[in-house]
């Protein structure tokens, strides 16, 4: 087929088109009035009556049982709930027994010893729902009871029955249940009267305590040990030999078995003490507590700067002084380690 044939076939099938476009609007228009009118309701049921309905599925029809199974009768895990205990003689369970000291501490206690009802008990409740009701009441940790106050929902059948210097003497509506007392914890006992306030009539009664210390004759010769000991946390007593041996290898110690700088606070530039930037270990100053990355920043309220600094303050003062205490910072915090001198 040439070209010629391709042009007529196009030209014979656009009138086709055109030709169907123009009968079909001219038909519209003819029936534009018809078109308009509402349809009659008798034709209309008459076409929807006449549309076939398709089959019912069983898939589309959910048993009510069902349902109830799901959102009643069962749990979300799709198990049913467990079966109610009973004894064998088909009476109630007891409900479980929770002890108060598993709900709350109590951290401090005012008896009064003349007007009992009138004794607080501060304490930190530690169940979550008792913690969630304390915080959304009072929005503070600690609560205050006083006597005869109900513990919150759920627990509410616990009654504060009295306070005295054993702790607190819960009570419950179950009259079968033996009181509770929840004392304050171990680690404050009513005998060092620390977490306890007795008030009499004259107002707070001070706990008498028994002394321990006594004074030491003068034949008791002091403590001089001759290795430097830890008295306690960030306090040493300088033993006599240790105190010679620095004397002696000082300048040895500092440039074998410490390194230290000058250190300046990054935000004002200013020179704020000396840095340790090293530590042998094993070696004198470890014995002594120093450990990297700490700042000596003073040797009894006097400034140091330079490592020459502090060794001139101490030689100047050695005669006179027998507590050293050295204020030391590391990692933004600040603390004291305390130095006893033999010599004294």
């Amino acid at each position: 087929m040439n070209i010629h044939r391709w042009k007529g076939f196009v030209w014979v099938a656009s009138l086709a088109v055109g030709g169907y476009l123009v009968y079909f609007v001219s038909d519209f228009l003819r029936q534009k009035d018809a078109l308009a009118q509402p349809l009659a309701a008798d034709r209309l049921a008459a076409v929807l009556d006449s549309v076939k309905k398709p089959p019912e599925q069983k898939t589309d029809v959910v048993d009510l049982k069902n349902v109830q199974n799901v959102f009643f009768d069962l749990d979300w895990t799709g198990k049913p709930p467990p079966e109610e205990v009973k004894r064998p003689d088909g009476g109630p369970v007891p409900a479980l027994v929770v002890p108060i000291a598993t709900l709350l501490k109590v951290q401090f206690l005012k008896v009064d010893t003349v007007q009992p009802e009138k004794s607080l008990a501060w304490v930190m409740f530690v169940d979550l729902k008792l913690k969630t009701q304390a915080d959304k009441a009072k929005n503070r940790d600690i609560t205050i009871l006083g006597t005869d106050e109900h513990l919150p929902e759920p627990y509410q059948y616990a009654r504060v029955d009295s306070i005295t210097d054993q702790g607190v003497v819960f009570a419950f509506e179950d009259a079968t249940r033996e009181k509770e007392t929840v004392s304050p914890s171990p680690y404050q006992p009513s005998s060092s009267g620390f977490g306890i306030v007795k008030v009499g009539p004259g107002g707070a009664i001070i706990p008498e305590r028994p002394n321990y210390v006594t004074s030491a004759g003068p034949d008791v010769k002091p403590y001089r040990p001759d290795e430097t000991t830890l008295i306690r946390k960030n306090e040493y007593q300088i033993g006599t030999k240790t105190l010679g041996q620095l004397d002696q290898d000082y300048p040895a110690i500092l440039s074998r078995d410490v390194r230290c700088s000058t250190y300046k606070n990054p935000r004002t530039g200013q020179t704020e003490g000396i840095k340790v930037n090293y530590v042998a270990p094993d070696s004198l100053p470890a014995q002594h507590g120093l450990t990297e990355g700490e700042v000596l920043k003073e040797i009894n309220g006097h400034r140091v700067t330079s490592v020459n600094d502090a060794i001139a303050y101490v030689k100047a003062n050695s005669n006179t002084t027998d507590t050293w205490v050295a204020l030391f910072e590391k990692q933004g915090r600040e603390f004291t380690r305390i130095y006893h001198s033999p010599d004294q």
